[in-house]
């Protein structure tokens, strides 16, 4: 049995395959586009399968043996109709589920874009943390700062005020002691 499937977006499609038989799908493919398929079989002895994808020129791409999933991608060489078969290696009936995805050379470059972008953004944001923790440190260094800075100058502030005390204080006691010392004593002249 052979289908011919056209497809240019998205296409998820399940069908049925007797067992020892082989279904084998057509894909019109493009050159430097991006194939996937991704598949699921189900059903009894649902590993007994063997998928192969071929190209235009009907060399084998890629094959998979007794595997009840893939997930396979292949760059496109060729314009032209590329297929994927699907074969029961067993007498069982199995339900097979398929995904097939194109992506274009401008959505590759498009993807690889993403790529950088994505990487670029995360080395921003690396960059932008680094800056965010460095402003963190640097105010909380400046409000340590601040704090000693005030209890500096409070106790320069007392410091200050004892010694302007003590000053005082000298200079008062001085003076009363000269004044003390002096009074009796009479500093005209003696005759």
């Amino acid at each position: 049995m052979f289908i011919v499937l056209l497809f240019s977006t998205i296409q998820a499609l399940s069908t049925g395959l007797d067992g020892g038989k082989e279904l084998c799908l057509g894909v019109q493919g493009k050159r430097t586009a991006l194939f996937q398929i991704s598949f699921v079989v189900s059903g009894f002895q649902e590993d007994n399968i063997e998928m192969k994808f071929y190209s235009p020129r009907k060399t084998l791409l890629k094959s998979s043996l007794k595997q009840k999933e893939g997930n396979y991608k292949e760059i496109m060489t060729d314009d032209g109709q590329y297929e994927v078969c699907f074969k029961s290696l067993d007498k069982y009936y199995k339900l097979i589920s398929f995904n097939f995805d194109f992506i274009e050379e401008n959505d590759l470059a498009l993807a690889e874009t993403m790529d950088q972008m994505a990487e670029e953004m995360k080395q921003a944001y690396r960059s932008l943390k680094t800056i965010q923790n460095n402003q963190h440190y640097q105010n909380d260094r400046e409000n340590e700062h601040q704090r000693m800075l005030e209890s500096t100058e409070k106790k320069l502030w007392w410091c200050s005020a004892g010694k302007m005390g003590a000053l005082i204080i000298i200079c008062i006691s001085q003076i009363y002691m000269l004044t003390g010392y002096f009074k009796g004593k009479s500093f005209g002249p003696n005759v």
